[in-house]
């Protein structure tokens, strides 16, 4: 069985960023274990034991000129289905959530072993908000929830997404939390780092997901002296008037740069106050920069990690703002912190250790599907 190859799913173009990056760097642990990969993609990888089938053109680009959410619901079921005309006697498939549906009714006909990546909570997970009309991109949860059934084990960023699915029945044996990684060499802490201004940082989409609104009503509520707030990230197109409208002078909307590694070792504080996330990255790359993390739970960061500090309720102003002020006020302690970060996610968060914890997943998995210790009760 260990010489059969993996079918590996994904509409990704295998870039450098986002879920693309957390793809190559799987794929990279397989073929450093070496495990070969049928790999059906949108992107191609040169590495050993990894055989490609691009479609960087496939057909559903006739339909790009459809709304986004719709476009890439149509690209991400047209891979699943795809990839059904490539599976053959493989040992194992691996596939997205949301790319997965088609390929692992197959596999389960087959009695093919099923891993799940998951990039969030559960799909049904309550975080206060109503649902969307628009759920980007736009597939029903029904799909998703069929997703996880079929799987044999499904990875997740985070143990906040873990909960989620625990708390909607998915039995605990089937669930794996494999922590994101990042590239410790491009982030890394200042030589130095000026005292003043204070900076506080906040990356990522800006809006309501990712907390802006209350990030900016608590910092015109602090007026800190001496002090920037940077926003750094993109506008979502209904949400540009009312973010600008809470900004006080010293408030900068940086865009989306690609200098964020320079940034970061700028900035004294990291503040993230997201409502629901799988593991938000940019809270491992501040961390391996030398910069404390002022963050919620549901941001994916684990409740153990140094050097930074969880707010139990992004609606308690107050709570984020005495903790802003403090650091302002002590700006040793900001470095500490900051120092403690680093050395925390050096232990831990590579995207070296990463490969690690996947090839011991798809190694116990190779190694053979029926003792591995995995539920087969999904096979159909």
């Amino acid at each position: 069985m260990a010489n059969r190859p993996w079918l590996y799913v994904s509409d990704s173009k295998l870039g450098t960023i986002g879920i693309d990056k957390v793809t190559v760097e799987q794929l990279h642990a397989c073929a450093e274990t070496g495990i070969p990969i049928d790999l059906v993609a949108r992107g191609r990888l040169d590495l050993r034991g990894i055989h490609c089938h691009t479609w960087s053109l496939p057909p559903t680009k006739l339909l790009s000129w459809l709304p986004s959410q719709d476009y890439y619901a149509f690209n991400k079921r047209f891979f699943s289905w795809l990839a059904c005309r490539y599976l053959r006697d493989h040992a194992g498939v691996i596939a997205w959530s949301r790319t997965a549906l088609s390929i692992f009714e197959a596999a389960a006909k087959r009695g093919t072993p099923r891993i799940l990546n998951v990039g969030g909570p559960h799909c049904d997970h309550d975080d206060g908000i109503a649902r969307r009309a628009h759920r980007w991109p736009r597939i029903d949860p029904g799909r998703l929830r069929a997703e996880y059934d079929l799987a044999t084990c499904i990875l997740l960023p985070s143990e906040f997404s873990k909960q989620s699915f625990i708390a909607h029945g998915c039995a605990r044996n089937r669930l794996h939390v494999i922590h994101r990684g990042v590239d410790l060499e491009r982030f890394h802490p200042a030589e130095t780092r000026q005292t003043r201004p204070f900076i506080v940082a906040s990356c990522g989409i800006l809006g309501e997901r990712k907390g802006s609104y209350q990030l900016l009503e608590l910092w015109r509520k602090l007026a800190l002296p001496d002090a920037e707030l940077w926003l750094i990230g993109h506008f979502p197109h209904n949400e540009k008037n009312a973010l600008e409208a809470l900004a006080i002078s010293s408030v900068r909307f940086l865009g989306f740069r690609n200098d964020l590694p320079d940034l970061l070792r700028r900035a004294h504080v990291h503040v993230l106050l997201s409502r629901n996330e799988g593991f938000a990255k940019v809270l491992l790359e501040a961390a391996a920069s030398g910069v404390v993390n002022v963050c919620t739970p549901e941001g994916g960061m684990p409740a153990d990690a140094a050097g930074s500090l969880l707010v139990a309720d992004r609606s308690d102003l107050d709570a984020t703002a005495a903790i802003l002020e403090r650091l302002h006020a002590n700006p040793e302690e900001a470095l500490q912190l900051g120092q403690a970060a680093r050395a925390w996610v050096e232990t831990r968060f590579g995207w070296e250790q990463f490969r690690q914890r996947v090839a011991a997943i798809v190694g116990e998995m190779n190694s053979g599907y029926a003792g591995s210790g995995f539920s087969n009760k999904n096979i159909s």
